[in-house]
C-alpha cells in the first residue's frame, strides 16, 4: 500500500479484467477499461481519526466528498468534503452543527450516503441518528457543486417509511427523474420523484431485501446486527437497479420500470436474482459484472453476472470496504470498520482511512 507520501504496505491488489468491460457510476457516467491491469499497490488517499466513515463520491470535477453518520453522541460533521486529505464540514460547519438529542431543526442530522452526479451533490439524510428510529422524515437535500448552495430538499413520505426506517444507499436516475433509495432499518426499496417530490415504497416484507443470515464472520470477528437491504446500483444497460443485503450472499435485480411505478405488486413479480455472492455492503457497477466488498474475507471482489467472482485486493488493510466510487481515473473506497466501531461505540482513538485503486486510462 502506499499514501500520497509513498509509503510501502505489504499488499498484493489483482485487477483482471477484460476489455469489454465499462465502469458505470451508477448516474450514467461510465469510463471503459481498454486494456487489463495489474496493480501492486493501495494508495491511501486519507486517514480521519476520531470520526467514523462511511461514504464517499467523487465529482466529475475530481472533489471528494464523505459521510459520517451520527451512530454516537459528539459527531462534530456527517457530511464533508476532504481539502487536503482533511475533512471539511460540507456546505458549512453550521449546517453540520447537530448533536444527538437536539431539537432536529434544519441542520443535518445524520447523513449515510451522497452521490455527486453531475454539478449535483445528492444528500441522504436520514433523520435517523443512533439508529433508533426516525425523529423526523428522511430528507434529501441536493447542493449545487458549481456555488455550494442548497437547491432544493425533498422529504420523503410518511407512507414511504416505516417508523425504523434507516436511508441507507442511493443511487439517481437521471433520464426517469427518480431517485431510488434502500432501506436498511426494515428492508424494502423506496423512490423520489424529483419533479413532482413525491415518493413510495416498494417490496416491503419482501424476501429479497431481508437479511439471510443472522451473523457474519469478519476474518475472525462475528457481527451479529442481522441488516436487511443496503447496496445499490444501476445497471444502464439492463435498465434494471440491483440490490443486496448487506447480510446476505445473493443479488437481486428489478426493472427501473417497476420501481417508477406505484403497483406494489407488479414490481415484487418483477424481481429476479442475479448470482449468488460475497456479503457486501456498498457496490458499484460495471458491464457485465458489480465491485463488491467481501465483507468476511476483508477484500474487494467484482462479481459477474454469471456468479463469477474475482478478488480485486484483499487483506486486512481493507477491512470493512464500505462505499465505492470513481474519478479521476481511480476506484475509491472507504475502511469503515464497521465490525470494530459499532454503533454507540467509542471510536475517539480509532483510524478510518480512505484509499484509491488506479483505474486504466
Amino acid at each position: 500500500m502506499k499514501t500520497h507520501t509513498s509509503r510501502k504496505w505489504p499488499l498484493v491488489v489483482y485487477l483482471l479484467f477484460s476489455s469489454l468491460l465499462a465502469i458505470s457510476s451508477c448516474a450514467d457516467d461510465d469510463d471503459s477499461f481498454t486494456t487489463p491491469l495489474s496493480v501492486d499497490s493501495l494508495e491511501r488517499v486519507a486517514e480521519i481519526t476520531g470520526v467514523q466513515v462511511t461514504g464517499i463520491t467523487v465529482s466529475d470535477a475530481g472533489r471528494i466528498f464523505t459521510t459520517f453518520p451520527r451512530w454516537r453522541e459528539g459527531v462534530p460533521y456527517t457530511l464533508a468534503e476532504l481539502v487536503d486529505g482533511q475533512p471539511r464540514p460540507y456546505p458549512s460547519a453550521e449546517l453540520n452543527a447537530w448533536d444527538v438529542g437536539q431539537a432536529p431543526s434544519d441542520k443535518l442530522v445524520n447523513v449515510q450516503s451522497a452521490i455527486a452526479v453531475g454539478d449535483t451533490l445528492y444528500v441522504g439524510d436520514t433523520r435517523n441518528p443512533l439508529m433508533e428510529g426516525l425523529i423526523t422524515q428522511p430528507r434529501i437535500h441536493l447542493f449545487d457543486l458549481n456555488t455550494n448552495e442548497l437547491l432544493r430538499t425533498y422529504e420523503l413520505a410518511p407512507s414511504a417509511t416505516v417508523q425504523a426506517t434507516y436511508v441507507n444507499d442511493l443511487r439517481v436516475d437521471r433520464g426517469r427523474q427518480l431517485v431510488y433509495f434502500t432501506d436498511s432499518g426494515e428492508g424494502a426499496l423506496m423512490v423520489l420523484d424529483l419533479r413532482s417530490g413525491e415518493s413510495w415504497r416498494h417490496l416491503e416484507g419482501h424476501p429479497s431485501v431481508q437479511a439471510e443470515v443472522d451473523t457474519l464472520n469478519i476474518a475472525g470477528t462475528l457481527f451479529t446486527m442481522p441488516i436487511p437491504s443496503d447496496g445499490i446500483a444501476i445497471d444502464t444497460v439492463g435498465d434494471r437497479l440491483l440490490y443486496h443485503a448487506l447480510s446476505g450472499y445473493t443479488l437481486h435485480a428489478i426493472p427501473l420500470d417497476a420501481l417508477a411505478q406505484r403497483d406494489t405488486a407488479t414490481a415484487a413479480a418483477a424481481v429476479t436474482t442475479v448470482a449468488t455472492t460475497p456479503a457486501p455492503d456498498g457496490m458499484w457497477r460495471l458491464t457485465g459484472g458489480t465491485i463488491m466488498a467481501d465483507l468476511e474475507a476483508q477484500a474487494v471482489v467484482f462479481v459477474t453476472d454469471g456468479g463469477q467472482v474475482t478478488t480485486l485486493v484483499e487483506g486486512p488493510e481493507v477491512g470493512w470496504a464500505d462505499t465505492f466510487s470513481a474519478g479521476d481515473g481511480f476506484l475509491y473506497f472507504t475502511n469503515s470498520k464497521l465490525q470494530e466501531a459499532g454503533v454507540g461505540m467509542d471510536v475517539s482513538g480509532m483510524t478510518f482511512p480512505i484509499y484509491r485503486i488506479p483505474l486504466p486510462e
